[in-house]
């Protein structure tokens, strides 16, 4: 299964929430980050020999994937906006 793949498995469990259960957008964006960053340290956590030597890396490491997925997600919304 493709990164792609799952991750729409996560979004249209978000928007199950958001459409069905009628559940606050900024609630379930907050829960969704939440879920991010803990299963994140959980994986940090797996791979270090040491954590308490490697999270500022990890900290670097996670915020800088997060930012180039952000930023890549809201230049499609940008260019969604221009075609309507």
């Amino acid at each position: 299964m493709e990164i792609f793949d799952m991750a729409d498995e996560f979004i249209a469990v978000a928007n199950r929430l958001l459409e069905e259960e009628q559940k606050d957008l900024g609630q379930i964006s907050a829960a969704i980050r939440y879920a991010a960053a803990r299963f994140s340290a959980h994986e940090a956590a797996c791979r270090s020999g040491d954590l308490s030597v490697d999270k500022e890396k990890a900290l670097g490491w996670y915020s800088e994937q997060f930012n180039k997925m952000l930023d890549e997600n809201l230049d499609q919304h940008i260019e969604m906006a221009k075609q309507r």
